[in-house]
């Protein structure tokens, strides 16, 4: 990989975490010389992060310091690694307890594949209007099977606001009129982040992911956002690479051992 590419998408993927954080009613996002954290509010570990950048943000007493720090919110909270930045951070967690989650590939892609086939049955919007809000989070609640308060805070309205709407971009493909499936594009400093990839179990297996992938991404390129990244669960893993995503790092998270989050009634 081209180290201008690798760092362009390094400075990305941070800027795009930042912005869907700060979206959020009671997120934030700190960016530090050595670590970023992000707070969502909502009990979804992965939606509460520290993230070490170097190995001289992984030691004892910031692992300390996030705990209390999250603690504090009465925050479910998990540690978003990724391998390359600090290769001896799972062997330094699992040391001290930390369980870590399936590791997920981050993939990179310079140019989209040639047209997929068209599907006369699947109709792709923007979502720009409040039904489709809804549905878009509702499609993910079922996917994910988030608790819907805690997407609905996640992916607020707000999100149609005309400030970000340029930034974040959220689509639906439909089928017969139904919602099939879902993703989402955050564009930021020349790159695109995808997001939230996911279709309806009735409707895999049919194209309709690579349609709607297709179509965020061609849309972006035509703001000039032409280089793309996105974390990959197993289960798009094959789409991606057959779309023509290849891997550049590795990220994982890994949940604290053991704390006591305390009683809801103390937090925030």
């Amino acid at each position: 990989m081209d180290d201008i590419i690798r760092t362009q998408l390094d400075k990305h993927t941070i800027a795009a975490q930042a912005t869907f954080f700060r979206t959020i009613a009671k997120g934030t996002f700190e960016i530090m010389p050595n670590w970023v954290r992000g707070v969502s509010g909502v009990q979804i570990p992965t939606f509460n992060i520290y993230m070490p950048l170097n190995p001289a943000s992984l030691t004892d007493e910031l692992l300390a310091d996030t705990a209390a720090f999250f603690f504090s919110k009465n925050l479910v909270y998990a540690i978003e690694l990724i391998h390359d930045q600090i290769p001896h951070g799972p062997n330094y967690l699992h040391q001290r307890g930390y369980q870590p989650l399936p590791p997920q590939p981050a993939m990179y892609l310079t140019h989209l594949p040639p047209n997929p086939p068209p599907n006369p049955r699947v109709k792709i919007e923007r979502v720009h209007t409040v039904p489709n809000h809804t549905a878009f989070y509702t499609t993910l609640h079922a996917v994910f099977d988030f608790d819907l308060a805690d997407v609905m805070k996640l992916f607020p309205i707000l999100h149609l606001n005309r400030s970000y709407y340029p930034t974040i971009r959220h689509y639906l493909a439909f089928i017969d009129e139904q919602p099939a499936a879902a993703g989402t594009i955050i564009c930021k400093d020349g790159a695109v982040s995808v997001y939230n990839l996911c279709t309806l179990d009735p409707y895999r297996r049919q194209g309709i992911a690579t349609l709607l992938l297709h179509t965020m991404l061609q849309e972006a390129q035509r703001d000039e956002f032409n280089l793309s990244m996105v974390y990959a669960t197993p289960q798009a893993y094959h789409l991606l690479t057959q779309f023509g995503f290849k891997i550049y790092a590795q990220r994982q998270w890994f949940l604290p051992p053991g704390l006591d989050y305390g009683d809801a009634e103390t937090g925030d």
